[in-house]
């Protein structure tokens, strides 16, 4: 039991490199684009010297109300980050599947084909979730708001597709569980792409209304 727990563990840290290099690298290079100062009342203290008493001023001074994006906006962009970097296992089963192609038809198993076929709209879609988690936390409302939609009108069509695919067969086919897992990753995937947009029109109003520069 305590193997596996550490391996969990290790999986969790080692899938959490990506994510946390992207949010260092992109969200720390465009955090300045976030930066909100205002201004405040305040009392400041002046201390007397000679005839002079201490004495109490009201002043207004800076404050910073805002120096990064929104705690959700971070959360969003982290959680495509994460999601996206899944096609890396992708891939190899993609890798998998080719090398055992024609034994899987063969044997009339749909796993093989269905690897090959979905590797690569599945990577399409991998890079339009990594392209709205950069684009939530550059602090560009227009480009956050086109990649944010983009992403979730292909990913919500391709996985609607995937999911009826997969429920069909395994109705036809209970005995292969994995098809479970497939349709609930896919399920996993729309709810995924309907909040990043939700978080998104929830937090329109807090991006910057000026354009970044090149």
């Amino acid at each position: 039991m305590s193997d596996v727990l550490t391996w969990c563990a290790g999986g969790l840290v080692g899938a959490a490199v990506i994510p946390a290099s992207a949010s260092f690298l992109v969200e720390g290079a465009w955090r300045s684009r976030w930066r909100v100062e205002a201004s405040r009342p305040d009392e400041l203290r002046v201390e007397g010297q000679g005839a002079f008493r201490d004495t109490t001023m009201h002043a207004v001074v800076a404050a910073v109300e805002r120096d990064r994006a929104p705690g959700w906006v971070r959360a969003a962009a982290w959680s495509c980050w994460f999601l996206a970097q899944m096609v890396i296992p992708g891939f190899l089963a993609w890798c998998v599947g080719l090398l055992m192609l024609s034994d899987l038809v063969r044997q009339s198993d749909p796993s093989g084909p269905v690897l090959v076929a979905s590797f690569l709209p599945g990577a399409a879609c991998a890079w339009l979730l990594w392209r709205a988690g950069c684009s939530l936390v550059r602090g560009e409302r227009d480009r956050a708001d086109r990649d944010t939609r983009r992403a979730a009108v292909v990913i919500v069509a391709y996985n609607a597709l995937c999911l009826a695919a997969a429920v069909g067969w395994y109705l036809t086919h209970p005995r292969q569980e994995y098809l479970q897992a497939c349709a609930a990753y896919t399920a996993l995937s729309i709810v995924h792409a309907l909040a990043v947009r939700a978080v998104f029109v929830a937090h329109r109003d807090q991006y910057p209304s000026e354009p970044a520069l090149a």
